[in-house]
């Protein structure tokens, strides 16, 4: 038997938002393997990319300011710690997107 529709299309749309938001639903749960792998470069280059912008920032004031090998030293650790913020950032954002994790 064919399943009757509402002729008013309001209704009709109100249905198709029904059906998304619980196709949506359905998904949010499940990832694929592919978004963790995504993640994880993710924050794999914004570690590197903070640690290289901090060594040659770094590098740059040794050269002109005559302090080597402080400015590298300092650039490297102010470097590693923005690379650190960046990624707990990143982190904190895809545990408020992806839920709770699923209980045992």
């Amino acid at each position: 038997m064919k399943e009757e529709r509402p002729s008013d299309p309001l209704a009709r749309l109100g249905e198709r938002l029904d059906r998304a938001e619980r196709r949506r639903a359905e998904r949010q749960g499940k990832s694929t393997p592919g978004e963790g792998l995504g993640f994880g470069f993710r924050v794999g280059v914004e570690l590197v990319s903070a640690l290289a912008v901090g060594v040659g920032l770094g590098y740059l004031a040794d050269r002109y300011i005559g302090t080597r090998p402080w400015g590298v030293i300092v650039g490297f650790f102010l470097g590693a710690a923005a690379g650190m913020l960046n990624a707990i950032r990143a982190l904190r954002e895809w545990g408020k997107s992806s839920g709770p994790p699923p209980s045992a």
